[in-house]
């Protein structure tokens, strides 16, 4: 399987991409001019998933 972009910020600010063959997300801030790579396979990912769908929640109260 293909890297794949996960998510691309609107104004172009950034990038998360998942390397599934390699077992790794990476994201790059263009703020930043930086690029970071985690290893993580499919039990992280899910747990990543749940915590940013809590994040997401919170960040929604607090708007």
């Amino acid at each position: 399987m293909k890297p794949a972009i996960l998510y691309r910020h609107p104004e172009g600010r950034g990038v998360v991409v998942a390397d599934p063959a390699h077992h790794r997300l990476i994201v790059s801030s263009d703020d930043e001019a930086s690029t970071v790579t985690v290893c993580i396979g499919p039990d992280g990912l899910r747990a990543l998933a749940e915590k940013l769908r809590e994040t997401a929640d919170v960040m929604e109260v607090v708007q």
